[in-house]
Parts: C-alpha cells; sequence; structure tokens
C-alpha cells in the first residue's frame, strides 16, 4: 500500500515562504547607516557589512539546498510493505482403494456376491455371506488366503470328479491355486516345463481366478485348455 504525506501546504507554498523568509532576515541584516561618498574608498564597517552580507548568502544558500532536499524528499511515496499470507498447501487426496466382489457359493447363509475391503481373507468373505451353514467341510479352503477381485468361493462343495484320465489326488478335479509342481505334472499335456511356468504365474499374478487364465501361461494354448478344462478348479 502507497501512502504520502497530506500537509495543510503544498511543498511549494512552504518553500516559497521560507525563502521569503530569509530574504526578509537577509533585508533587515544588510542596512548600512551610511553609505561612502562616491569615489569615496569604503571604510571599515563597510568592510564589515560586506563581510557579513557574504556570509549571509552562505547561509541562504545552505538553507536553500536543505529546502530542495526536504521537498524531493518529502515528494517520494512511502511504501509499506504488506504481509504475504501463505496459503497451506492442499494434501493431495487418495482415491478410496476399489473394494473386491467375491462370489461365494455353497454352505453359507446367504449365498451369491459380497463385496468386502482390499486385503480381506476367505474367512471374511464368508461371515460377509452370512457365515457357514451346518458343518461343511472347508479342508479344501485356506480360510487365512487374502482375496482377489472376481474369483469365486466354494464353500463345502466337493469339486466336479475327473472326467476321465488323471487328475488330482482321490480322482478330483485339481485347484490350480493349490497345486504343487508334482500335482500339475499329472494332468494330461502338462510337462515340467509347462507345470513351473503355471507357479511361475501365479507367483506372479496372484490366485487365478478363472480356468481361462490358464492362456495367460506361456505353452499353454486352446487345444491345451480344453484339455484340461475337466480336469482343473479355481477356488
Amino acid at each position: 500500500m502507497i501512502r504520502g504525506p497530506a500537509p495543510e501546504e503544498t511543498r511549494a507554498e512552504v518553500a516559497r515562504r521560507r525563502l521569503a523568509e530569509l530574504a526578509a532576515a537577509f533585508d533587515a541584516q544588510w542596512q548600512p547607516e551610511d553609505d561612502p561618498a562616491e569615489g569615496e574608498p569604503p571604510g571599515p564597517r563597510h568592510a564589515r557589512l560586506r563581510d557579513r552580507h557574504l556570509a549571509l548568502l552562505g547561509i541562504a544558500g545552505v538553507a536553500v539546498l536543505v529546502l530542495v532536499g526536504w521537498w524531493v524528499l518529502a515528494g517520494r511515496p512511502e511504501t509499506i510493505d504488506e504481509p504475504v499470507a501463505i496459503e497451506p498447501s492442499a494434501e493431495p487426496s487418495s482415491a478410496p482403494a476399489k473394494e473386491l466382489v467375491i462370489d461365494v457359493v455353497g454352505a453359507v447363509a446367504r449365498p451369491g456376491i459380497v463385496t468386502v475391503p482390499p486385503g480381506s481373507r476367505v474367512h471374511e468373505a464368508i461371515e460377509a455371506a452370512g457365515g457357514l451353514v451346518g458343518q461343511p467341510d472347508t479342508t479344501s479352503l485356506n480360510m487365512a488366503r487374502e482375496l482377489t477381485d472376481g474369483e469365486q468361493l466354494l464353500v463345502g462343495i466337493t469339486p466336479p470328479p475327473v472326467a476321465g484320465g488323471t487328475g488330482g489326488a482321490e480322482g478330483r478335479a485339481l485347484d490350480l491355486n493349490r497345486a504343487d509342481q508334482p500335482a500339475l505334472e499329472e494332468l494330461p499335456g502338462i510337462g515340467p516345463v509347462t507345470a513351473s511356468a503355471i507357479l511361475d504365474w501365479r507367483s506372479e499374478n496372484g490366485p487365478f481366478r478363472s480356468v481361462d487364465d490358464l492362456l495367460d501361461v506361456k505353452g499353454i494354448g486352446e487345444a491345451t485348455l480344453a484339455e484340461l478344462r475337466d480336469h482343473v478348479v479355481v477356488q
């Protein structure tokens, strides 16, 4: 904010008044009682008056310089620095994490789709579906496993039997999310290299969400998937 002085008199009027006062004072001092006659040399009194005259001229010159300096300085606007308001930085807003959608079927109170927070475990999805009904066999479920979005949980449901050929233990379909290397090698069309690729994919991407995810595994195509479809499940 810029603020200048607001005197009653302008600077020019003050300067003129001060100069007039100095001129009046000078005239009062320079009043010789008697002037020397024409052609007569000035006496000692006139010499003293001349010296006083010169001194007064010097004082008047200094006063004029002081007035001019005051005039210049008084005309400069006064600048007052206003405090700068610092706005607090806005904290970045983090988007809420997407909830997991899980299909829970089998021996639960409310079978169907449930939503659970990210990082939830199998037992939390079962609780969201109303909990277990009766005393189903849940040994095939890892209750502490972390869920992935879109997966299906089979609670107390026996996986379908293998339709011919060898599959999991006791003729049941093999769970792709729990099978180890030897069990995978027993599947038709799966050798040690492809079995290792299945385990690597599961380590890098998490549990299989459906049997069709096998198409993302190196070495498995449509023909191999069709051969495996009746021998594997995803739980």
